[in-house]
């Protein structure tokens, strides 16, 4: 399984490492534990509960930087 998602400065947490792709597909019906997957490769992301937080830690990031 790959490495939980982390937001860090460098890059964006919310691409795929495989293809670089921003396209994420989240299963219906996700739970924390659920797989994301590219939509463009179909590689696996990390855990819906993982890709979560770092989508907030994206948002965050991004506000702290525009005010």
């Amino acid at each position: 399984m790959p490495e939980p998602i982390k937001a860090d400065t460098h890059a964006s947490p919310l691409r795929c490492r495989k293809c670089g792709s921003n396209r994420l597909t989240v299963p219906a019906h996700s739970t924390n534990e659920s797989i994301v997957t590219c939509t463009d490769c179909g590689a696996e992301i990390g855990r819906w509960g993982d890709v979560r937080v770092g989508i907030l830690e994206e948002a965050n990031r991004k506000r702290a930087a525009n005010m």
